[in-house]
C-alpha cells in the first residue's frame, strides 16, 4: 500500500489533535501512515492596529512590547464583563479537561514576533522544533500569564523548546526577518478564518477544515473520511 501522509495545518490550540493521533495509531489503515502537523499565522488583532492604538492614545507606549491587560482587552473586544464571563469559563473549563489550568491574569499583545521565531523554527530547525516552541508560547500565555509580545517571553519559550538561541535573537533583532513567509502563510490559510483555533487536514487531494476547539472524536472522523484510519 502507498504511503499516506495527512497534513495537518493548525491555526492554534493542539491539545485535543494530540489526543485524537495517539488514539489514531492503532486504527491506521497503513502502518506507513504519516502525520505532519504545521503551526500557521492568525491575527485576532494585526499589528497595525495595535501601532494605530499607540498613536492615538488608546493603548500605552510600550504596548507593542509590554501588552495590555488582557482581561481589560476581552471586554473592550467582545461587549463587556457580561458577555466575556461565560466566554472565559467555558475556555477554563475545556483546558481543564486538558489538564491546563487557565490564568486570567497578564497582559496580551501582538503576536507577529512569535510567528516569525514560528517559521524560523519550521524553514531551519523542522516541525518538532515548532511544535515544541508553539507548545511552549502557549503555556507561557494561558498558565504562566506571560505576554506573548515580551521578547523575553519569547526567548525564553525558544530556549525551553530547544531552538538555536543565536538564530531566534537574529530573527527578534531583525524586524524584517521571516516576515515575508508570515504573510505569504497569512493569504494561504488564514484568508476566510474568522477564529481560532482552525485546523486543515489533508491527504494531498482532499481537504477538511475544522474550525473551533474540536474533542478528538472529530479529528478521528475527519481521519476515516480521509481514509487514513479504520472505522471504528
Amino acid at each position: 500500500m502507498a504511503v499516506k501522509t495527512i497534513s495537518i495545518d493548525v491555526v492554534s490550540d493542539i491539545k485535543n489533535l494530540e489526543r485524537a493521533l495517539a488514539a489514531a495509531k492503532p486504527r491506521l489503515v497503513s502502518k506507513d501512515t504519516t502525520f505532519t502537523t504545521t503551526w500557521r499565522p492568525f491575527f485576532l488583532m494585526p499589528p497595525e492596529m495595535w501601532r494605530r492604538g499607540v498613536a492615538s492614545g488608546e493603548f500605552p507606549p510600550d504596548a507593542e512590547t509590554v501588552g495590555i491587560n488582557k482581561l481589560d482587552y476581552y471586554h473592550s473586544k467582545f461587549g463587556g464583563p457580561a458577555r466575556v464571563a461565560p466566554m472565559v469559563e467555558r475556555l477554563a473549563g475545556i483546558m481543564r479537561s486538558l489538564d491546563v489550568e487557565y490564568n486570567m491574569d497578564g497582559n496580551t499583545g501582538p503576536t507577529l514576533d512569535g510567528h516569525r521565531i514560528a517559521a524560523y523554527a519550521e524553514r531551519a530547525e523542522g516541525l518538532d522544533k515548532q511544535n515544541a516552541f508553539m507548545e511552549e508560547i502557549f503555556k507561557s500565555y494561558f498558565t504562566m500569564a506571560q505576554a506573548p509580545c515580551d521578547p523575553t517571553v519569547l526567548r525564553d519559550a525558544a530556549r525551553r523548546a530547544g531552538l538555536d538561541m543565536d538564530e531566534v535573537d537574529k530573527v527578534l533583532a531583525t524586524p524584517t526577518a521571516e516576515l515575508g513567509e508570515v504573510d505569504e502563510q497569512l493569504q494561504r490559510f488564514a484568508r476566510g478564518v474568522s477564529g481560532v483555533p482552525y485546523f486543515i487536514l489533508s491527504d494531498g487531494k482532499r481537504r477538511i477544515r475544522m474550525s473551533g476547539a474540536q474533542p478528538p472524536e472529530q479529528f478521528l472522523d475527519a481521519l476515516e473520511q480521509l481514509g487514513a484510519i479504520e472505522d471504528a
